[in-house]
């Protein structure tokens, strides 16, 4: 069937073929041309020994020409033998290149439908559809993707968007419901700078303090591996989170949430509320002292390389908790919460303290060390005697801190369907769990802690980047028993029943 679907052929026939757009052929062939025009530079030219002058092999092209035009040949088949089937109940992947296989998927299993658009598509007014099925296995993947003409596309998404979940979603209408919270442009920048885990932004800036060091210290493939470390862990997720959620707006139709934004490429995801395991609000450590924080829902195949589902940006403390109300009723409740008893300040602070002490005896031994050998460098020297006190003195004060923090932030409590985590201390997360959506409860306690009578709860659960355990605080064991008991009480009862969840 040709790719156009006209409105009278798809009232007649539910079952549609369809192939990808021909322009993700050429989408393919820039990055392999750049690649074959990258070598072809590199050696094309010969430097003749005489005259020391640069020859050019012009006969080098002819090689780099045939294996582009092998390369088309090879992705225009892929795309000529690859067709999409999309059925009443199941989209049908068939492809019969050198590496045959034959990909079944269900409505019924598909978390989402998403759409992404990056410059390319816009260029050439093509829209990507990505099938995200509910499995941790496809969870950063999704299981089939298919470019189409954007009308087209459109058409498609409104109408397995319809069996997915059981309603009718129009594009234009879609693009007319208001967001549910104003989410800023420079809202966005500041989510990108103080979002980001409190760690992460440490060793970003840590590798990039430790590069200068080398620089100045004369060894530059150390401030090398150190400056591409600080672009990998802090300023190219700060870019990519800012371009990724730019223009964001979120919205709720019954029980469909729609998230949408992106700067350069666009981005669409469509989920039911039956299919989120559990909502998250994350506050790290400059966010808190901002009174800010941000909304995160755990919704299994919907990462896609991106992060799990953000449904607010960094915003006030205020507004976050107003739009969970709005947004994500289901998983909040009221009841008394529980903190961590005094008994567990003892095993909290503990293994802080034996720490503590390490670092204090290897910072002791480092310092003698460099004593014994007496570097005259004075920057070496005094730059490693600066090492040591970090490690002496505030590492271990940090840790200490950390121990009094993580006794007063952590809390926990049960309700009806679902039960709550705080857990963290210089970073705070508040996690809100559906009791039918975890795997694995363990109970458990170390030395320190069965002196005290008091022990930690281990959950596992799909997320939307595969298997995700949640370790809450330290509690009475009586009270952290009760939530195995309890996910066990409702498979027992007829409570939980999977049919809810499809």
């Amino acid at each position: 069937m040709d790719p156009e679907i006209p409105e009278e052929t798809a009232a007649q026939d539910s079952t549609i073929v369809l192939r990808n757009h021909p322009t993700v052929i050429l989408s393919n062939l820039i990055t392999v041309a750049i690649i074959i025009a990258f070598v072809v530079v590199i050696n094309i030219g010969n430097i003749k020994p005489e005259t020391g002058e640069i020859e050019i092999q012009w006969w080098y092209l002819l090689p780099a020409v045939g294996v582009f035009l092998f390369i088309t040949f090879i992705f225009w088949r892929r795309w000529k033998l690859t067709t999409f089937t999309f059925s009443d109940n199941e989209i049908y992947v068939k492809r019969d290149t050198i590496f045959k296989s034959d990909v079944h998927i269900q409505y019924s299993k598909l978390a989402s439908v998403n759409v992404r658009r990056n410059l390319f598509h816009h260029l050439f007014g093509t829209t990507q559809l990505l099938f995200n099925v509910n499995s941790s296995v496809n969870s950063n993947v999704a299981e089939a993707s298919i470019t189409l003409k954007s009308d087209e596309a459109d058409w498609l998404r409104e109408s397995i968007s319809s069996r997915i979940f059981r309603r009718e979603m129009v594009m234009e209408e879609e693009k007319a419901h208001e967001t549910l919270v104003q989410i800023s442009n420079f809202d966005v920048i500041l989510h990108g700078l103080f979002g980001q885990p409190t760690v992460q932004s440490i060793i970003g800036l840590g590798a990039l303090a430790y590069s200068v060091f080398t620089l100045r210290a004369g060894n530059g493939a150390g401030s090398i591996a150190a400056i591409i470390l600080f672009l990998f862990t802090t300023l190219g997720p700060w870019i990519r989170t800012i371009l990724r959620y730019y223009n964001y707006r979120i919205y709720r139709v019954d029980d469909t949430i729609t998230v949408e934004s992106g700067l350069i490429s666009n981005y669409r995801s469509s989920f039911n509320i039956k299919k989120v395991n559990s909502v998250r609000i994350r506050q790290p450590l400059l966010a808190r002292l901002m009174g800010k924080a941000v909304l995160e829902a755990e919704v299994v195949g919907l990462a896609d390389k991106e992060g799990l589902p953000l449904l607010c940006p960094l915003k006030g403390k205020s507004v976050v908790m107003e739009l969970s109300r709005q947004l994500v009723p289901e998983f909040l409740f009221d009841c008394d919460r529980h903190s961590q008893p005094k008994m567990a300040a003892v095993p909290t602070i503990m293994y802080k303290v034996l720490l503590s002490a390490a670092l204090i005896l290897i910072s002791a031994a480092a310092f003698l060390y460099m004593e014994y050998n007496g570097y005259t460098d004075d920057f070496v020297r005094y730059g490693t005697y600066t090492l040591c006190a970090l490690c002496a003195i505030v590492l271990p004060a940090l840790l200490i801190i950390h121990g009094l923090l993580a006794q007063g932030n952590r809390e926990f409590a049960m309700g009806d369907d679902t039960f709550m985590m705080i857990i963290g201390a210089y970073d705070r997360e508040t996690d809100f769990i559906r009791y039918d959506k975890v795997q694995i409860s363990v109970v458990s306690a170390g030395p320190i802690q069965r002196r005290y009578g008091v022990a930690q709860c281990t959950v596992s659960l799909m997320s939307s980047a595969g298997a995700r355990n949640l370790k809450s605080g330290i509690f009475l064991r009586e009270e952290l028993d009760k939530v195995p008991e309890e996910v066990m009480a409702r498979i027992r009862d007829g409570r939980y029943d999977y049919r809810r969840y499809l």
